[in-house]
């Protein structure tokens, strides 16, 4: 489990083109830009601001800066994952796309807005256009020197954001299915995002939702594919992230105000899960500025 913040520090845009795994392990994490997810092949799910997100072929989930997810897919040799990656850092793109005002209103509103849905669905022709961009860009311009390539990969962002700007509005004008029930997962999350910074405590957890402590814990872990512990220590880590690139909290007290009192166990925690011990990731956050 590691959140992998820092992979544009080096490079703003960073792409995986039709990768295929036979055997993936998911794990809660969040990136400084925003991500764009195009599944080609599989079935899974996508569990982010305590909800989850069905994905198969044709999905693209848009995920925020610093959203905390988790990507979830059962992968077999009969059965594999394949996907195309785009995550870029918004601010490299702004002074590319302001000369063009509708992309660049999706652009703010994807970058900046409140989303009530982040997974959209492409069609064939769609998906077939999209991977061409991403395709062409792949194999003519990763050898080009850092303003070519800056230069190439802002405009191929900006194609594809306005497909998915396109499809957005087409998906919105669509979606007349019924509103499903809430998972009990979903409610689990939900639980957790306003009492994470408390003593955990599975009895209240499950008393409130009206289900044996072992029923809770069994129906978290089949519909998201992860323990409620996991989830709750990083959603605990995630915010101790941001109050370490945020504020100047004592390190000490970071700890305490998430829900982990003893210092020593945070510090490993954190390290465990981020890489980076409190206070290097403080150091770190403070030089990105």
């Amino acid at each position: 489990m590691l959140l992998a913040q820092f992979q544009l520090d080096k490079n703003p845009f960073y792409l995986q083109y039709k990768n295929y795994c036979e055997e993936y392990i998911g794990f809660y994490h969040y990136h400084q830009g925003i991500e764009l997810l195009i599944v080609h092949r599989g079935r899974g799910h996508a569990v982010l601001n305590q909800k989850m997100y069905t994905l198969e072929a044709g999905s693209i989930l848009c995920l925020q800066p610093f959203q905390l997810h988790r990507v979830h897919f059962e992968v077999s040799k009969d059965c594999p994952y394949e996907r195309s990656v785009l995550k870029f850092e918004p601010t490299v793109l702004v002074a590319y796309i302001k000369m063009f005002p509708a992309v660049n209103r999706f652009f703010e509103h994807l970058w900046k807005g409140t989303l009530t849905n982040q997974v959209i669905t492409a069609d064939e022709s769609d998906e077939a256009f999209i991977l061409q961009i991403l395709s062409h860009f792949f194999d003519k311009h990763l050898s080009q020197s850092d303003t070519e390539y800056y230069e190439a990969a802002s405009l191929m962002t900006i194609q594809i954001l306005d497909r998915i700007r396109r499809l957005w509005h087409e998906n919105a004008l669509t979606e007349n299915a019924p509103i499903r029930s809430e998972r009990h997962s979903e409610k689990i999350m939900q639980w957790i995002e306003m009492n994470y910074t408390a003593p955990f405590d599975l009895d209240i957890l499950a008393k409130e939702l009206h289900l044996s402590k072992h029923h809770v814990s069994h129906l978290f872990s089949s519909e998201t594919g992860s323990s409620i512990t996991d989830y709750l220590m990083s959603r605990r880590i995630r915010q101790a992230c941001w109050l370490l690139n945020t504020e100047t909290t004592p390190i000490e007290q970071v700890g305490v105000s998430v829900g982990i009192p003893n210092f020593s166990y945070f510090c490993r925690l954190f390290k465990k899960i981020t890489g980076f011990s409190p206070l290097q990731y403080r150091s770190h956050s403070f030089m990105q500025k």
